[in-house]
């Protein structure tokens, strides 16, 4: 019989759908989820795996009405009565976890963060910090997706066991068509991931370029005005959401993926635009100088730099290939993940 593996964690993200897929092939796999659920993850897991209770979970922490839920969680996570609990996000699904270690008798504490849970949230303010490193250090394992964000961890917790992976891919294409000129970007349309410097730079480019903004946020109507007082309107398409074979589409017509946030962990539409041939301009930070050597199978961002002027390696495509099955085949980090914390 499959041991029980319970993961506290947003059941509507993709990043999550993926971690359940994998570990059902290890574990008898429960869900809690605070935000919902997908299609996709319900017909995942059976109706009796999954615990939907709707409350409003924000990615900037600041989420302790969450604490009235915890009598809830530990009465829910008694009665299934896991050999391993899974917090996924520190600052708020972590917090949770944490506090509901001691429900199960030898239950085991993984802690899962997904970047700017520990490289932003804990700094600001002692009250955070001092949430983040109690949440830490009540974990048996932490999982990390870039060794920036592993060295971050160690600061704030001396617990040994920090596994770090990407979250990468079930299988990787190699899917390369012949590329336009076009840029697409698909990060969140908020101040940390500076879209409003990305129009000030591709205002000053080749006219023959398109620039495709995919997703949403909070800046989304000053970014289209910005783009009209710049005179760029006509060249600049905000797409708002788009699904993951709308996304695809635009990985492989784009000739350059950019992003330019100011801090970041490993970026999955960063590994995606590596496995379709696009090239990345990306921000000069620790995590994307884990998977990008400038000028060789991307670039880093220069607000002076010329679209027409951008060189890399002609082989940059097969180089990115490369990389991609040695560090980011998800299914195998999965195994690696499940050997040590069943050992």
């Amino acid at each position: 019989m499959k041991k029980k593996y319970l993961l506290l964690a947003d059941g509507s993200s993709p990043h999550t759908l993926k971690w359940v897929k994998e570990l059902l092939k290890y574990f008898d796999v429960y869900l809690i989820s605070l935000n919902g659920i997908s299609k996709e993850m319900s017909s995942s897991l059976s109706k009796n795996n999954y615990f939907v209770l709707n409350e409003s979970v924000k990615s900037s922490g600041g989420n302790y009405s969450l604490i009235f839920k915890f009598f809830k969680i530990k009465k829910i996570i008694k009665s299934i009565n896991p050999e391993y609990l899974n917090g996924h996000y520190l600052s708020s699904y972590g917090i949770l976890s944490a506090l509901c270690k001691d429900s199960v008798a030898d239950m085991k504490l993984i802690q899962s963060t997904w970047g700017s849970d520990i490289l932003l949230t804990p700094f600001r303010t002692p009250l955070h910090n001092w949430v983040a490193r109690y949440a830490l250090n009540k974990a048996d394992y932490i999982t990390s997706d870039s060794y920036y964000v592993s060295d971050t961890i160690k600061k704030l917790t001396k617990i040994k066991e920090i596994l770090t992976f990407a979250f990468g891919f079930e299988t990787i294409e190699q899917s390369f068509r012949p590329k336009e000129s076009m840029i697409f970007s698909n990060r969140a349309l908020k101040d940390l991931y500076n879209i409003d410097k990305l129009l000030h730079w591709f205002s000053k480019q080749d006219s023959s370029f398109i620039l495709i903004i995919a997703n949403d946020g909070p800046k989304r109507k000053s970014l289209e005005e910005l783009s009209h007082h710049l005179g760029i309107s006509d060249r600049v398409l905000f797409k708002g959401y788009l699904s993951s074979l709308e996304q695809k589409e635009y990985y492989q017509r784009a000739k350059y993926f950019i992003s330019i946030p100011d801090s970041d962990a490993t970026s999955v539409s960063l590994l995606e635009a590596m496995q379709y041939g696009t090239i990345p301009i990306v921000s000069n930070i620790p995590a994307n100088r884990e998977w990008i050597l400038d000028g060789i199978n991307g670039v880093f961002f220069d607000s002076e730099q010329e679209i027409n002027a951008i060189n890399v390696n002609e082989h940059f495509s097969e180089i990115n290939y490369s990389i991609l099955h040695k560090k980011a085949l998800f299914p195998e980090s999965i195994k690696h993940f499940v050997s040590r914390i069943t050992r």
